[in-house]
């Protein structure tokens, strides 16, 4: 029987595993009665009731990736509990956790990390919609030429308006600098629009590497982006230590919260707030994010912070909306020192 059950292991996920190290096959099965493998205390059951160790070890890939799920994205019931909660009772279940319910939902912190993670793979892929150098700079170029055709219009007008021969002294004047102003500007505009012109269709101003000097520019852009992005995703947890203090003023006369439960707060609000831009940048990716949606999902942040603030502090109606404007100030004030703090590190 026992090499029926280890040939199943294998034909469900330690094929690779068994060909590779044969001498160990793909489970360590500990009967009931033998000693965890892990502390060394005596097995009355499936786990070992002193470390929590699971009675039989696997030992196949499809193991490593069991692992490696469960570890990340917590597979194992919890980030299906948290992130309804989350989304719909946030205050509850802040209020829950700090008051002791902590086996059932993902912790602050472990959500932080996995949301941050998130957001950056998600930006990584689908932050970025513009085309190619050439198509940037032919875009412009029509921009410019068609704001070059809307002067043109103007000093026809303006033209016009001089030939009349009852025009007043005062009024012929402010007609001519309107025309003499309008004239450089579309002399400005023209030039532009045809260097513009000329990046997109042609390299004749490659430098010795083959780039124009617009792909340069979009280089460096892009270099710049990738230092922020990066440093914002590696001192993402400041944003914590900037908005916990900041919160504590709020709610100073609050002797019933401590730093650890506004820290709470603070961070699983933002972990909510990393995956709606997630889920936001993914719809505007695939053409979703109309001016309705992005305006309904800004609304929706707004609500989840009153509502979130409401159900942590206890609050009244009224409390909660007087406290909110004051809240979303936080959170501006915060971002912004956050990106202060990225500039500077970049």
């Amino acid at each position: 029987m026992s090499g029926l059950s280890d040939a199943g292991d294998v034909v469900t996920g330690g094929l690779w595993a068994a060909a590779v190290e044969p001498a160990h096959g793909p489970r360590a099965d500990m009967p009931h009665g033998s000693d965890c493998l892990n502390c060394g205390a005596a097995l009355t059951g499936s786990y070992c009731a002193n470390c929590g160790q699971p009675a039989h070890v696997h030992r196949t890939l499809g193991a490593i990736w069991h692992d490696l799920l469960h570890s990340v994205l917590h597979f194992d019931g919890k980030l299906w509990r948290t992130l309804p909660e989350l989304a719909l009772r946030p205050g509850q279940l802040t209020r829950r956790y700090i008051h002791g319910e902590r086996a059932k939902f993902v912790s602050p912190f472990a959500l932080f990390l996995f949301s941050a993670l998130l957001m950056y793979a998600v930006y990584s892929i689908f932050g970025h919609h513009g085309g190619s150098s050439q198509a940037k700079a032919q875009e412009s170029a029509q921009s410019l030429q068609k704001q070059v055709a809307k002067l043109d219009d103007r000093i026809a007008s303006t033209e016009a308006d001089l030939q009349q021969p009852d025009l007043s002294a005062s009024r012929r004047v402010t007609l001519q600098q309107r025309l003499t102003e309008a004239r450089d500007n579309r002399q400005e505009l023209a030039a532009a629009s045809a260097i513009a012109a000329d990046v997109g269709k042609s390299s004749a101003n490659a430098d010795p590497g083959g780039r124009s000097m617009l792909e340069q520019i979009e280089t460096n852009k892009e270099f710049v982006a990738y230092r922020l992005k990066a440093n914002a995703y590696k001192f993402s947890w400041a944003l914590i230590l900037i908005s916990t203090p900041m919160l504590w003023l709020l709610f100073a006369w609050r002797r019933d919260y401590g730093l650890y439960d506004h820290a709470t707060f603070v961070t699983y609000s933002i972990s909510f707030m990393s995956l709606l831009f997630s889920l936001w940048m993914i719809a505007s990716w695939i053409g979703l994010a109309t001016g309705v949606i992005t305006l309904a999902l800004m609304l929706y942040a707004l609500w989840h912070m009153y509502v979130d603030m409401r159900g942590a502090y206890q609050l009244s109606r009224t409390g909660a909306l007087l406290r909110l404007p004051l809240l979303y100030g936080i959170a501006a004030v915060s971002a912004g020192m956050f990106y202060a703090l990225v500039t500077a590190m970049s």
